[in-house]
């Protein structure tokens, strides 16, 4: 399998966003235009200036990280049900290697119980089920600092959705009211550094060629199901966005800043003008870490045509419906789906035409 590469000098575009933290001045606006214009037209940016009280930047990364330095019996303590019967979590929490079947990655998936109470309780819907947590006493300070970051991705998911409305021309509360009490994931990333003796994947859909170069791809292209992705890539390179024409442009990592993206749903929420771009991870050797957030509204949020001109027009259906048929998708919550069945009436909006591959 061979890709193409972008060589003419297109860029994944960079964005200060500090004046987005603030009241309207031309800045702002300056910043608004920006972001819509890199929306619309690749769905990929990585952004910087954020403020210095939101501690999100490489400190704050590290100290996050130290949770997959656990001994290995307390992290089977946090694992999910699939891979370890004995535990209850289901949802959230860790899963293992063997999750995956290029046994390329170790994640674990943080809910906002972390930072606020829950407004149901998880044995009636399992999207609200509550995060299983290491103990204080192995990792001091640890869920302060996991708790400050959850609620600064939060309010930096706020501001760019703020950006896009009023880029979109629409009230800048639409976004805004769907994600109060919103049930957003915090995941941490650890793809190990594979030994020399360990079996690589079979599957060729794992590798590629680019610029003349073998690759295994730790992450396949696809394209994120959801609404918005903020990604902090803790310093490694990999990440590649694919362009309209097909060839791949390297997202460079930041040790302060993110990796944005922009899902499925939220392009099929505005009738497609919002790129959601195919996006991989090249192995390069070592290990990497990475911490996506995947900004999420409540799970009862109601999906509706935007009011924009040119909205083709779909059924309303719940968000925790969506997430749920594709959560259960991924290898790590394969076999899950029956455990939740719908709240309302509900259709997939996007086809796979849209979304690309959904295993990664």
């Amino acid at each position: 399998m061979s890709d193409t590469s972008r060589r003419s000098g297109d860029a994944i575009p960079k964005i200060d966003i500090a004046a987005l933290f603030g009241g309207r001045t031309a800045a702002r606006d300056a910043v608004d235009r920006e972001i819509h214009d890199a929306a619309l037209a690749i769905g990929f940016m990585t952004v910087t200036g954020l403020p210095d009280r939101l501690a999100v930047g490489e400190r704050a990364r590290r100290d996050l990280l130290r949770f997959f330095s656990l001994p290995e019996a307390q992290q089977r303590r946090l694992w999910k049900r699939n891979f370890a019967p004995e535990n209850s979590n289901l949802y959230r929490g860790l899963f293992p290697r063997e999750a995956s079947p290029a046994r390329n990655r170790v994640g674990y998936d943080i809910g906002p119980d972390l930072v606020r109470d829950l407004p149901l309780d998880g044995d009636q819907d399992l999207l609200y089920e509550r995060t299983p947590l290491p103990r204080e006493q192995s990792l001091p300070g640890w869920r302060k600092t996991a708790a400050d970051y959850y609620l600064a991705m939060e309010e930096i998911g706020g501001v760019i959705l703020a950006s896009l409305s009023r880029g979109l021309g629409i009230d800048a509360r639409y976004f805004h009211d769907a994600f109060e009490g919103g049930i957003s994931t915090l995941r941490l990333l650890h793809y190990p550094k594979r030994a020399a003796t360990e079996p690589k994947p079979v599957d060729e859909t794992y590798y590629t060629t680019y610029r003349q170069r073998a690759y295994e791809q730790v992450a396949r292209p696809h394209v994120d199901s959801g609404l918005l992705t903020i990604l902090a890539q803790c310093g490694v390179a990999g990440l590649q966005a694919q362009d309209a024409s097909g060839g791949w442009l390297d997202v460079p990592p930041d040790a302060q800043g993110f990796a944005i993206n922009f899902g499925g749903l939220l392009a099929r929420w505005t009738g497609g003008g919002i790129k959601a771009t195919r996006h991989r991870v090249l192995g390069l050797g070592e290990e990497r870490f990475s911490i996506p957030f995947f900004f999420e509204p409540r799970a009862d949020a109601v999906i509706a045509p935007l009011p924009l001109d040119g909205i083709e027009p779909f059924a309303p259906f719940q968000f925790g419906d969506h997430l749920w048929a594709t959560t259960t998708k991924f290898p790590e919550n394969f076999g899950l789906g029956y455990l939740r069945p719908p709240r309302a009436a509900y259709s997939d909006p996007i086809t796979d035409s849209t979304t690309g591959p959904i295993t990664v």
